[in-house]
C-alpha cells in the first residue's frame, strides 16, 4: 500500500494533538517542532482537518489546535479522508485507471476488480475501526488492537464476499 506524505505527517499531526489534555492546544509552529515537520506543512494539515471538522482553532496568547471531540470519537478513517480530500470507494477505481479510453475495456469480466473491491472494503473497514486514542498507546498495545480487528475483518470480509459472485460484495 502507498501511503502518501500528507496522509503520514497528517496522521501524526493529528496524533499529536489528541495526545493534549482537555483545555490544551498546540500551535503550528509547535507541532512543527515536535514532529519536525515545516510550519507551512503542518498548517495545511490543520487547514485540511479544520474543514473536516475535525480540529478547531483558539485565538490568542494561549490559542493554537485542539480536537474537536475526543480522541476515541475520531477514526483513521476520518483523518485519511481529511487528509486527502476524497472518500476512496472500490468503485472508482474501474473509472480513475481506465487508461485512454472513457472507461475500463475489460467491462464485466474483470479478474482485477474483485482485488480492488476486497482491499478498498478491508482498509475502509480496519480505519474506521481504529481511533486517533488507539495510536497513544504503547507500541505493543497498538499492535495487539491492530492484530485484533485484521483477525476480525478477515472472518467479516469471509462471510460477506459471495462465492457464486466474485465481483459483488455484499
Amino acid at each position: 500500500m502507498n501511503v502518501s506524505a500528507s496522509e503520514e505527517y497528517g496522521l501524526r499531526c493529528a496524533v499529536r494533538l489528541a495526545s493534549l489534555n482537555p483545555g490544551e492546544t498546540l500551535s503550528a509552529p509547535q507541532i512543527a517542532e515536535l514532529e519536525g515537520l515545516s510550519v507551512e506543512y503542518v498548517s495545511k494539515f490543520m487547514l485540511y482537518l479544520k474543514k473536516a471538522n475535525l480540529v478547531r482553532t483558539f485565538r490568542g496568547i494561549n490559542g493554537g489546535f485542539a480536537l474537536t471531540r475526543p480522541a476515541s470519537e475520531i477514526s483513521l478513517k476520518s483523518v485519511f479522508e481529511a487528509l486527502t480530500g476524497k472518500n476512496k470507494d472500490s468503485e472508482e477505481f474501474c473509472d480513475q485507471f481506465a487508461g485512454k479510453a472513457n472507461t475500463c475495456l475489460r467491462g464485466d469480466s474483470c479478474s482485477i476488480r474483485p482485488f480492488w473491491r476486497i482491499l478498498s472494503l478491508y482498509i475502509d473497514e480496519f480505519t474506521r475501526e481504529l481511533t486517533l486514542s488507539d495510536l497513544l498507546k504503547t507500541e505493543a498495545e497498538t499492535l495487539a488492537k491492530t492484530e485484533a480487528i485484521a483477525r476480525k475483518n478477515i472472518d467479516q470480509l469471509k462471510l460477506k464476499v459471495r462465492p457464486s459472485d466474485e465481483c459483488s460484495v455484499v
